[in-house]
């Protein structure tokens, strides 16, 4: 970022408008690009995509064992299941199952998930004792 706002700054040394205007509006314009596509398809459209498939049921239901359980920030649970990586994200609101106590690395887990986003839905702990 300090490189880009050097940048900018070293154009007011360039005599010709033109040139100037040119190398400022290109900048602004990487800048803009940048932003909207971090936006938008880095943070909105996952959770737009998992939206639309938890309303429209595209779902699909599995069986698996948890590889590995990593939580991302304060809301993004990464859970590895029979080697494929998925997507839980935790609210503040009370669940009836919770990652790390009640299943955890191992387990074996009956979960509910979107086609396209892999975000889990659903997730339930398989009784293996029965």
């Amino acid at each position: 970022m300090s490189v880009v706002y050097a940048t900018f700054k070293n154009t007011k040394n360039i005599e010709n408008k033109k040139l100037k205007t040119i190398l400022r509006f290109s900048i602004s314009s990487v800048l803009i690009c940048f932003w909207t596509w971090f936006f938008l398809c880095v943070n909105l459209y996952p959770i737009s995509l998992a939206y639309y498939e938890y309303n429209h049921n595209f779902t699909e239901e599995k069986v698996g064992v948890i590889d590995s359980i990593e939580q991302n920030g304060k809301d993004r649970i990464y859970l590895i299941i029979d080697n494929a990586e998925y997507t839980l994200v935790d609210s503040s609101e009370s669940h009836a199952v919770i990652i790390g106590r009640d299943i955890d690395e191992g387990d074996t887990v009956k979960f509910k998930f979107g086609v396209k986003s892999k975000y889990i839905f659903d997730i339930h702990e398989l009784n293996t004792t029965e």
